[in-house]
């Protein structure tokens, strides 16, 4: 079934796919599903829900290659075009391929005519779609359209909003030129309201929907983490963590026999304790293993000649294209003393021969690489996994000022607090932690058997502040924010994080000399005041384009 699945995936893929946009934000109106031919049946339909999600075989990595060449961990080698230098300098043009928003406005598009389309045929044909599986694919492309529109944001810092109800050409002259401020608030509106009165708040049970078994509902976007995201750049602290947690706790405790689900315990560590080392996140096959860790991903299968294209971007194989390396920067975050214990240095099992490697002389990203040949290039992209609810939580209660509790998530998880039954110590003493499950998590270092880190450490914290001051607190709260950073860069590189979660928390605590401190390193010490200064200037942070 899995093999068959794939196909109509596949076959959608081609059907959906768009040319290239002349610019960036213009909708390829007549390149969408044509709506007479493709809801006339259920099977029709369903074939078309399962085809928006083959569109992040392309938004995937091209989200993934934009987003970092933003932020300090890969680099454009000698052999790659112009245009990535382009995004790498944020110089940008209008029609660089590099930056082209097209991938995500055709998951936009495409996910407004199946809710259109799916709206009005379920009203027409009463009962012919089974009301469970009516309402999560209309959750399943709210969500979606949701995380498209927000990564548009994120990378533009403005979207056209096309509403999913605008069909015609004179009704899309009515779209709104939305802020990325005001795109959050629409997008957190949007999936709390919905569609037909049903909003995104559901889990999409794929498994359920198809009659089928394995990966398939974490290739859907999920709901917890794609709300926990949206709070966080809302600011809204309190209900990004609430959300956060119950994600975690809550899947933990549904999932029967497999309690190690989304808790970051040792299922993905290092060690003896480890059923499975990390970078086999990467290595297997996502329907083995991932449904412990993976939220939601992009999957490839090499057996349909499925490919994920960052093989070809980062290998340095004489057949490949070998346009993107790892930077210093990125080497240098897996050494140094945030690895001593002691007298002794731990290795960080995401670092050297995981994340990055040395191949024929060359440094190479090696995530997407390890353990595979050109016959073999189907490695899964994560658009969000457990680490990623874990840190946005850790973000979400350091802004809350409980940097205890943001450290303690960040280090050694839950399990050192757990007291018995729902019942924790502090700093989760509160009601929000009360479930059992959560006392499996080891913390993000801490799964990985990784020296704990403490904004109160002496080379953080200058001795001459006084603790219950608010010159402290602050300090502590900056340190903290520069924690997650850094963990962001091991945890996730080239994921396509470090870059959003940096500009997220300079934008929203007012301090963008984060980002300027950060990038400005980069660049060879003799540009680095210009790019300093030009990074101090928001408007610098998102792609330019004229709308």
């Amino acid at each position: 079934m899995r093999i068959s699945i794939k196909s109509i995936i596949c076959a959608l893929a081609l059907l959906l796919s768009l040319s290239g946009c002349r610019s960036f934000f213009e909708p390829q109106l007549d390149n969408k599903l044509d709506s007479e031919d493709s809801y006339t049946d259920r099977s029709n339909i369903y074939a078309a829900f399962m085809g928006l999600f083959s569109l992040l075989q392309e938004a995937g990595p091209h989200l993934v290659v934009a987003s970092e060449l933003q932020g300090d961990l890969i680099t454009p080698t000698p052999k790659a075009p112009d245009d990535y230098w382009d995004v790498y300098r944020y110089t940008v043009r209008d029609g660089n391929p590099v930056a082209d928003a097209s991938p995500l406005y055709k998951i936009v598009m495409n996910c407004n005519d199946f809710l259109r389309n799916t709206v009005a045929y379920n009203h027409k044909y009463p009962g012919v779609l089974t009301e469970a599986n009516y309402k999560q694919m209309i959750a399943g492309a709210i969500n979606l359209r949701a995380w498209a529109y927000l990564n548009i944001g994120k990378l533009y810092g403005k979207a056209v909003y096309y509403d999913y109800a605008l069909t015609q050409e004179h009704a899309l002259e009515k779209a709104r030129t939305l802020s990325l401020d005001e795109l959050v608030k629409e997008l957190i509106f949007f999936v709390n309201t919905g569609v037909d009165g049903i909003n995104g708040l559901r889990r999409s049970e794929i498994t359920n929907i198809l009659g089928t078994a394995g990966i398939w509902n974490n290739v859907v976007i999920n709901p917890d983490a794609l709300m926990t995201e949206l709070y966080l750049w809302n600011k809204d602290y309190e209900s990004a963590a609430k959300r956060g947690i119950n994600m975690i706790s809550g899947q933990a405790a549904t999932e029967a026999g497999n309690n190690h689900k989304y808790t970051l315990s040792p299922q993905f560590g290092a060690g003896a304790g480890a059923l499975k080392k990390w970078h086999t996140l990467f290595t297997e096959d996502p329907v083995a293993v991932h449904v412990s860790e993976g939220i939601s991903l992009v999957i490839y299968d090499n057996n349909l000649r499925q490919e994920n294209p960052l093989y070809t971007l980062f290998s340095n194989d004489t057949r490949c294209k070998f346009y993107l390396e790892p930077t210093a920067i990125m080497v240098s975050k897996f050494i140094g003393p945030d690895y001593k214990k002691g007298v002794s240095t731990i290795q960080d099992p995401r670092g050297p021969e995981v994340s990055y490697a040395t191949v024929d002389g060359d440094r190479i990203m090696y995530k997407y690489l390890k353990e595979r040949t050109l016959q073999d290039q189907d490695a899964p992209i994560y658009l969000y996994r457990a680490a990623d609810v874990h840190m946005m939580v850790a973000e979400a209660l350091n802004a809350l000022g409980n940097y205890d509790a943001a450290e303690a998530i960040l280090n050694v998880g839950f399990q050192p607090y757990w007291v018995a039954g729902n019942r924790y110590a502090d700093p989760f003493s509160a009601p929000i932690y009360a479930y059992e499950k959560l006392k499996l998590g080891r913390g993000v270092r801490g799964r990985l058997n990784l020296p704990a880190l403490y904004s109160t450490d002496a080379r953080f914290m200058p001795s001459d502040l006084v603790p219950g001051t608010e010159t402290y607190s602050a300090r502590r709260k900056a340190v903290v924010d520069s924690l997650i950073i850094e963990e962001t860069a091991r945890e996730f590189a080239g994921e396509g994080r470090r870059w959003f979660t940096m500009m997220r928390i300079a934008r929203n605590s007012g301090h963008p000399e984060i980002v300027s401190r950060f990038i400005s390193r980069k660049f060879p010490e003799a540009e680095r005041t210009k790019y300093y200064a030009t990074m101090l200037d928001e408007k610098n942070w998102f792609i330019n384009c004229d709308l």
